[in-house]
């Protein structure tokens, strides 16, 4: 703190950001007040916003590096207006594609209070014929490439084993499934099918070790079919890694104890990917 008693403000740097009200393009600031660092920026129209997007250590400059400029070999659009509003790989892009995520369904067999992806309708999915074209494109444009197979609730595909050894056939190396585990606990068939079509891994929705965090953030209690899921999994040696949503209030106390839960069951689980719950989707 200065003498006057405020906290004492140091200016990392400026960059460009959007109002959140008009999403306007605005400038910005990325400022330190104390162990936190902020994104603060003023709109002519709406106003000041101040947003945290560091706390605490490791320290912000050891993940704010210089990183070496990538860019796509292929780039799919034009600079137009510029970030946020160019959608899509244009040549201002300072990175390649590392891993592709695919939506090969919108189908769900849960209905989560939180959902990121908005899942459960009905609409119309991609055919094998379409995801081939996807698989060729993503060739074409600097691929092969590792693959995330997500949806909605992908195991509702009956040829998901199909897709996975499609592309593996064109040469794609890795696939991952990012699913919610109950095919994968209830069908030992269809897990079978997924590891002799090349499987690499799943990316098991994983919110915790009691039964009553699965209630209020899943709708049900599933802890013994994620427990299954990863019996299955580990019987076909296809490693698991453990995703939990963190919401605040409800399955942050039990970190600790989902860690210890993947320890006991390593070499099976290989990992666990925290990831904060989403306000928006």
């Amino acid at each position: 703190m200065n003498k006057s008693g405020e906290k004492e403000i140091e200016i990392l740097g400026m960059t460009e950001s959007i109002c959140p009200v008009c999403l306007k393009r605005i400038l910005a600031r990325r400022v330190r007040i104390e162990d936190q660092v902020y994104l603060d920026k003023i709109c002519p129209e709406h106003g000041y916003f101040k947003t945290v997007i560091w706390r605490g250590q490791p320290s912000y400059e050891s993940w704010a590096v210089a990183k070496v400029p990538s860019q796509p070999p292929v780039c799919a659009t034009d600079v137009n207006r510029g970030c946020p509003f160019d959608c899509g790989l244009c040549p201002a892009h300072r990175q390649h594609t590392c891993c592709v995520l695919l939506e090969v369904t919108q189908r769900c067999n849960l209905s989560c209070p939180f959902c990121f992806a908005a899942a459960g309708n009905e609409e119309q999915e991609p055919d094998i014929a379409a995801i081939e074209e996807w698989y060729y494109m993503l060739l074409a444009s600097g691929g092969p490439y590792n693959i995330q197979l997500s949806g909605g609730e992908p195991t509702l595909r009956d040829d998901l084993p199909e897709i996975i050894a499609l592309g593996r056939s064109l040469g794609f190396p890795f696939f991952q499934l990012n699913t919610n585990g109950l095919r994968l606990a209830d069908d030992p068939h269809y897990i079978k099918e997924l590891k002799r079509a090349g499987l690499s891994c799943v990316f098991l929705q994983f919110d915790g070790t009691d039964d009553a965090i699965y209630q209020k953030l899943r709708g049900g209690a599933l802890l013994e079919r994620k427990e299954a899921a990863i019996r299955r999994c580990a019987e076909y040696q296809i490693g698991v890694i453990l995703v939990p949503t963190l919401v605040p209030g409800v399955n942050t106390e039990n970190i600790g104890g989902m860690i210890q839960f993947a320890v006991e069951r390593m070499p099976a689980v290989r990992g666990i990917h925290f990831q904060p719950v989403s306000y928006f989707g």
